[in-house]
């Protein structure tokens, strides 16, 4: 008789700063099938080391840890982490799914939408590619693409992307002559394919035209803020990708 191979654990880490909401969350688990608690982290920096240390699948994730918040830890990990919020502020969830966060759940949490959250997760780790034997193709600076919107089917050169937005599922590409084009190629596949002399990743959720950049401000010791042309918002980029983006530039 065949044996049924069953899938190994998701590796879960939960970070937040109080121990009783950790506590909750641990409880909140204790009905979900095929997880396991890889550890817990009070503060951002542990969370940081746990991460590099137990390479977990999901991180439970509060937005507001120990003066510091859930999203300075995004920016500060490179590690392929899948990640559900939740907190007790509602104000974040714009933010938290620009940065392709699975979930956003406010505290107490419900265990039954943990539960799907996880699923969802399990699911997208197990799915095939729709073709693992073709490689997306590079692009050159004076390339043409198209993309092809039921509304505006057109050609978009790829010295005319000023910058590129994770957004949910979706990229947000940002055009010179003001438009967006709303695509599903993932953020990673895109700099995989945008040629590298010329396109940078300031940030787990953006990547930008270094051509079109018009200044960049150091704001905390931190951050940056990134002025791009035709665009009044400046985007943010950790201290650590400035110092990627020097490095690859010199």
């Amino acid at each position: 008789m065949p044996s049924t191979l069953m899938p190994d654990p998701l590796q879960i880490l939960i970070v937040d700063d109080e121990r009783l909401a950790r506590r909750s969350i641990r409880s909140a688990l204790n009905g979900v099938a095929g997880i396991a608690v890889a550890g817990e982290a009070a503060s951002i920096d542990a969370a940081a080391e746990q991460i590099r240390t137990e390479a977990p699948d999901v991180v439970l994730l509060d937005v507001q840890v120990r003066g510091e918040t859930g999203f300075d830890l995004l920016d500060r990990v490179e590690a392929p982490v899948q990640v559900v919020f939740i907190t007790a502020h509602d104000e974040y969830a714009v933010r938290a799914f620009e940065v392709n966060a699975l979930d956003y759940l406010l505290k107490p949490v419900d265990p039954d939408r943990l539960a799907e959250a996880l699923r969802r997760t399990r699911q997208a780790e197990t799915a095939l590619p729709e073709d693992e034997d073709t490689d997306p193709e590079g692009l050159a600076y004076d390339d043409l693409f198209f993309y092809e919107d039921g509304r505006r089917p057109r050609f978009i050169r790829v010295r005319e992307i000023i910058c590129i937005e994770a957004a949910g599922n979706y990229t947000e590409l940002h055009v010179a002559d003001g438009t967006t084009a709303l695509t599903s190629t993932t953020l990673s596949t895109w700099t995989d394919r945008l040629p590298d002399a010329h396109f940078a990743r300031i940030h787990r959720s953006t990547i930008v035209n270094v051509e079109r950049v018009a200044t960049v401000e150091q704001e905390d010791g931190r951050t940056y803020s990134v002025h791009v042309e035709g665009r009044d918002d400046p985007l943010s980029m950790s201290r650590r990708r400035a110092r990627a983006l020097r490095d690859r530039l010199a």
